[in-house]
């Protein structure tokens, strides 16, 4: 069994955990006391859903409703008292979070696909509104429903070290209906690519509501990126509504901000004047610089991609999203 030690102030975890925890990266004990009130816990089922599109048991550990619990026998008494802890809490915490960490953020192969890695890592975006298979699961987060406290423990890992990635406001929005917003808020990356066709309502609704529900969020990338200028000419890339409403996110202290792909030529001073000089990185349209001298296929794209990079921001000079 696995026990949770509650106190009389409702904390989830005693102050020797507690203590460990405060010296581990990206890892906010009071997010994890927060849990507790919860309205409604999220269940494994969801978090599954979120990831992975599975649909599994449910079950997110949390007692019974006392009327709908089975009567005990004298052996089922006696089992349920001798049976032992799980052995995972006998290992000290910092142990502890290594393995959640293993387990629970995404890691892959990087040669197999450098587009879906987080920079030049190897760890895997969380392609929100992508149907993973089994066999390519890059997560195992069952752990999640082994018991309370290792839920408590673990669950913000899951949250604050992926990277989540998307191309629509609605798989956002809808991962915060199906996790909640308290998970929502230990959210700290997002990877936001904006098609050429985007519509331009929904991004401003979403970037309406991002500041509120992702309260925890400390990384943005945000990438225009489409094939051919012409097509490009209808891109979010020079909207001035949707650069201002993506200046928002400076209002819950994003500490770093990265625009690629094609934008207006304004946009990184007006992001280093909201955000501040040392949060903001731009990219010139070269999707990824060669690594070999005789890599000339890559060096070509990329010279193309600068040459339409250069004709789309033609005429962007005199936009001034500074004005309201």
């Amino acid at each position: 069994m696995c026990p949770l030690q509650v106190g009389g102030n409702g904390q989830l975890l005693n102050a020797s955990i507690a203590a460990n925890l405060r010296d581990t990266p990206n890892y906010n004990p009071r997010e994890v006391l927060s849990f507790r009130t919860m309205a409604e816990p999220f269940s494994r089922k969801a978090i599954a859903k979120a990831f992975f599109d599975l649909d599994i048991s449910d079950a997110q550990p949390s007692p019974r409703v006392g009327s709908q619990r089975p009567k005990k026998n004298s052996k089922t008494k006696a089992a349920i008292k001798t049976k032992k802890k799980s052995p995972l809490l006998d290992l000290p915490v910092e142990l502890r979070l290594q393995i959640y960490d293993l387990l629970l953020v995404s890691r892959f192969n990087r040669p197999d696909n450098p587009s879906w890695s987080v920079g030049n890592t190897y760890q895997k975006l969380i392609l929100l509104g992508f149907i993973q298979a089994r066999q390519y699961r890059t997560m195992e987060p069952a752990i999640l429903q082994t018991c309370k406290q290792i839920y408590f423990e673990a669950v913000p890992i899951l949250y604050s070290r992926n990277v989540f990635s998307f191309n629509h406001p609605d798989l956002l929005l809808r991962l915060l209906v199906q996790i909640g917003h308290t998970n929502m808020k230990l959210i700290q990356s997002l990877d936001i690519y904006v098609p050429p066709d985007a519509d331009k309502g929904s991004w401003l609704n979403l970037f309406h509501v991002l500041p509120k529900a992702t309260t925890g969020l400390k990384s943005v990338v945000v990438s225009w990126w489409g094939s051919g200028v012409v097509r490009m000419e209808r891109s979010l890339g020079k909207d001035i509504a949707f650069a201002q409403a993506l200046a928002r996110l400076s209002e819950v202290g994003v500490e770093k901000l990265r625009i690629a792909g094609y934008y207006a030529k304004p946009w990184p001073a007006y992001f280093r004047d909201k955000f501040g000089a040392h949060v903001v990185e731009d990219e010139d349209g070269r999707r990824r610089l060669p690594r070999d001298d005789d890599d000339d296929w890559l060096r070509k794209l990329n010279e193309e991609n600068l040459e339409d990079f250069r004709k789309y921001q033609k005429g962007t000079d005199l936009l001034n999203p500074w004005e309201d």
